[in-house]
C-alpha cells in the first residue's frame, strides 16, 4: 500500500488547537473560562512552549478565545465564536478551516524563523494597485476622510503659498525639513500629551519612506539585521524589511491586545520550562531591531496596555533590541489615549531609572490627514548620537534619498497645525471614525451573525472582517468578485494572517450608507449602495461554503 493511502497526522500543535475547538464546540469549555496558562498548558501536553503559542495563536485569531494582558486565554462569549455551522461529529470527518487555508503565503511563525516577505513580482503590489484605483469604491486602501473642513482649509492654504513661492523655483525644503513645521508639529504633540523638541524631529515624505530611512540606517551600522515584526502586521512594513537586506522575524499578535509580549519575553528567554519536542527544538530568540504598533494596530485593530508598554521597553533594554515604535494611527485612538513609547522613554530618563533602549517613533499625515500632503516625520529619542540613526546620520540619508521636500506644502502643513484647525479635525475624525466603525460592525452582525468576526478597533478607522468559515482559495474568488463589483478591499493573506479575512476602510462608508439613508440617482446612488454589495457579496459566498 503507497504512503499516500495514509493521511500525514497534523502538527502537534494543531492537534492542540483542533483538540480545543472540539471542546469549544462541544461545550466541554464555556464562554468565560479560563484556559490553562502557556507554561501549564505545554507541561499538561508535553509540547514545546512556542507550539502552544502557536495553537493559542491559531484561536485567537479565528475568534473561539481572548487574550487578556497578564491574566492568560478565557474562552470568548458565544457572540463571538468562530463556529462552523457543523456538528462536531462532522467535523471529525472532515477537513477543519484550519487544515484547508495552511497555506505557505498566509502561515506565519510564531518563533524564531523568517516570515513572509515581499518581492516586486508578488500580488501585495497588484492588490495595492487594485485598493487606490479610482474606479472602485475604497474600501481596501487606508486613506482617511477627505471631505472634512481641514482639508478643504489645507488646500486653501496650499494654493496662497504656491503663489508665494513661485518666485523662488529653485527652493527645497532641506532635511531635517522646515524649522516653522518641526515647531508646528512639535508644539501640537506636546500639547497632546506627548512633550516634544522640535529638534528631534525629521521630515520625511510619508511613514513608508521614514520606515526605510531608519531601516536603511540600520543596516549602515549593523549590517543584515534581524528584524521582530507583528503578525498579522502591516505588509508595507515586510517590504522595507526586504528592500534593505534585512529578515523579519513574525512575532504572535492579537486582535484586542496587539503584540503578545508575555510570548516575546518568553522567546526572547528560551525559556527552561518548555519541553523540547520532535516538531519543535526550543531556541532562544535574539532580535536587532522590534517594530512595533502600540496603538490602532493594522489589521487587527489591537492596542497594548500601559503594563506591556513599560515591560516592552525593559525586555527590549535587557536584550539590546532597538525599537521602532510605529504612530501612524496613534492620534486616532478612541476611549484609551495611553503614552507613547517616547513619552515613557523621556519619563524614564528625566527619573534616573533603569536602561531604556535606543527608540525611534514614526508618525504620519498620510492616516490622519490627507495621503497627499507626502509628509511625515521621524521623533528620535537620541538624536545627538554619533551613529548613522542619530540625527547628523538620518540628515544625510534623507538628503541622499530625495534632497527635500516642497516649501509651499510646508508652509501650508505648518499654517494648518499652528492654528489649531489640525488639532481640532483630530478630535473631529476620532468621533467620526468610532461611529462609522461601530455601525459598520452591527450592520455585518446583523446581516451575517456569527460568520464574521469582528473584533473591535481600538481607533483609526480600519476594521478586521474575519471569515473563518472560507478558506484561502474562496477567499480569493470573493476577492476577485468584490473586484468585478467594482469594490476594492484587501485580503487577509497580505498581512501573513493565519485566520480568512478581509480588511475593510470604514472611513470610505459615509454615515448615510451605514444608516441606510437613501440618496438620488447617479454617482451618489453608487456611492450609497457599496455596503449593500458588500453585504450581498459576502452572503453569497458564505452561503456557498455552507452548500458545498
Amino acid at each position: 500500500m503507497s504512503d499516500n493511502a495514509h493521511p500525514r497526522p497534523l502538527p502537534r500543535y494543531q492537534q492542540l488547537a483542533e483538540d480545543l475547538r472540539h471542546q469549544i464546540h462541544r461545550g466541554s469549555v464555556i464562554a468565560g473560562q479560563q484556559l490553562p496558562s502557556l507554561r501549564q498548558q505545554a507541561a499538561q501536553s508535553g509540547l514545546g512552549l512556542n507550539s502552544v503559542i502557536r495553537a493559542y495563536g491559531e484561536l485567537e485569531a479565528a475568534g473561539l478565545i481572548t487574550a487578556y494582558p497578564r491574566a492568560g486565554y478565557r474562552v470568548a462569549p458565544l457572540d463571538e465564536h468562530a463556529l462552523s455551522g457543523r456538528s462536531p461529529d462532522a467535523e471529525h470527518n472532515s477537513p477543519s478551516p484550519l487544515q484547508q487555508r495552511q497555506t505557505p503565503r498566509q502561515t506565519h511563525a510564531l518563533g524564531p524563523c523568517t516570515a513572509s516577505t515581499l518581492t516586486i513580482s508578488d500580488p501585495a503590489w497588484q492588490v495595492m494597485a487594485h485598493a487606490s484605483d479610482p474606479a472602485l469604491a475604497p474600501l481596501g486602501a487606508a486613506h482617511p476622510e477627505l471631505d472634512a473642513p481641514a482639508v478643504r482649509r489645507l488646500y486653501r492654504l496650499v494654493r496662497h503659498h504656491i503663489t508665494h513661492h513661485a518666485e523662488h523655483p529653485s527652493a527645497y525644503a532641506l532635511p531635517p525639513g522646515s524649522s516653522v513645521l518641526r515647531e508646528a508639529i512639535a508644539t501640537h504633540l506636546t500639547n497632546g500629551g506627548h512633550p516634544c523638541d522640535s529638534e528631534a524631529l525629521l521630515i520625511c515624505q510619508g511613514a513608508q519612506q521614514g520606515m526605510s530611512l531608519i531601516l536603511g540606517q540600520l543596516r549602515a551600522r549593523h549590517g543584515s539585521c534581524r528584524i521582530g515584526v507583528e503578525a498579522p502586521g502591516y505588509f508595507g512594513v515586510l517590504a522595507a524589511i526586504e528592500a534593505n537586506g534585512h529578515q523579519a522575524i513574525a512575532l504572535p499578535t492579537h486582535a484586542h491586545t496587539a503584540l503578545d509580549v508575555e510570548a516575546l519575553a518568553l522567546m526572547l528567554a528560551g525559556d527552561a520550562s518548555a519541553v523540547p519536542t520532535p516538531d519543535h527544538v526550543v531556541t532562544r530568540l535574539t532580535l536587532d531591531a522590534l517594530i512595533v504598533t502600540p496603538d490602532c494596530h493594522n489589521p487587527l485593530g489591537g492596542q497594548l496596555d500601559l503594563a506591556d508598554r513599560r515591560r516592552l521597553l525593559s525586555l527590549a533594554a535587557r536584550h539590546d533590541i532597538m525599537v521602532i515604535e510605529n504612530a501612524t494611527f496613534a492620534e486616532l485612538s478612541f476611549e484609551t489615549r495611553r503614552p507613547w513609547l517616547a513619552d515613557l522613554k523621556q519619563l524614564q530618563s528625566i527619573a534616573g531609572g533603569e536602561a531604556m533602549p535606543e527608540l525611534i517613533t514614526l508618525c504620519s499625515l498620510s492616516k490622519t490627514l490627507d495621503p497627499r500632503t507626502r509628509c511625515g516625520w521621524l521623533w528620535l529619542s537620541e538624536r545627538d548620537a554619533p551613529s548613522p540613526l542619530g540625527m547628523q546620520g538620518m540628515i544625510r540619508a534623507r538628503w541622499a534619498s530625495g534632497m527635500g521636500d516642497m516649501p509651499w506644502m510646508h508652509a501650508a502643513l505648518s499654517e494648518l497645525i499652528t492654528s489649531g484647525d489640525y488639532g481640532r479635525h483630530i478630535h473631529r475624525m476620532r468621533r467620526c471614525y468610532a461611529r462609522r466603525l461601530a455601525s459598520l460592525r452591527t450592520h455585518l452582525r446583523n446581516e451575517l451573525g456569527d460568520q464574521v468576526w469582528l473584533p473591535p478597533a481600538s481607533g483609526g478607522y480600519l476594521q478586521w472582517c474575519g471569515l473563518p468559515n472560507l478558506n484561502a482559495q474562496q477567499l480569493e474568488q470573493l476577492y476577485q468578485t468584490l473586484l468585478a463589483a467594482g469594490i476594492a478591499t484587501l485580503p487577509g493573506s497580505l498581512f501573513n494572517a493565519s485566520s480568512i479575512g478581509l480588511r475593510l476602510n470604514a472611513a470610505q462608508l459615509d454615515d448615510s450608507q451605514l444608516n441606510g439613508t437613501p440618496y438620488g440617482v447617479g454617482e451618489d446612488e453608487k456611492k450609497d449602495n457599496t455596503l449593500e454589495r458588500l453585504t450581498t457579496h459576502l452572503k453569497q459566498a458564505l452561503s456557498q461554503q455552507d452548500s458545498a
